[in-house]
């Protein structure tokens, strides 16, 4: 049996949008540090709860979400504080 390269399965939150750079420095984060790739999927494909993580991770899954947690944060963003500004 193969192993498989470990994948990080995302979707974006309800009402949020995606911040480019922040996309690109978790996917850089997860790439540099685990060997893994990241991807987007719609939420009506995704029937668990995001984030997903798939292939061989080793013993390193706590770990990659510890570190990989405040990023993917950072990716998502809503606008909501603007418009109860207004």
């Amino acid at each position: 049996m193969t192993e498989c390269s470990p994948l990080l399965i995302l979707s974006a939150p309800a009402d949020h949008e995606i911040d480019p750079q922040a996309w690109e420095a978790l996917k850089q984060c997860a790439g540099d540090s685990y060997g893994a790739g990241v991807v987007l999927a719609a939420p009506a494909f995704l029937r668990a709860e995001s984030p997903v993580l798939l292939g061989d991770w080793g013993s390193l899954k706590a770990e990659a979400l510890r570190e990989l947690e405040p990023l993917i944060d950072a990716a998502f963003f809503t606008l909501d504080w603007l418009e109860a500004a207004m």
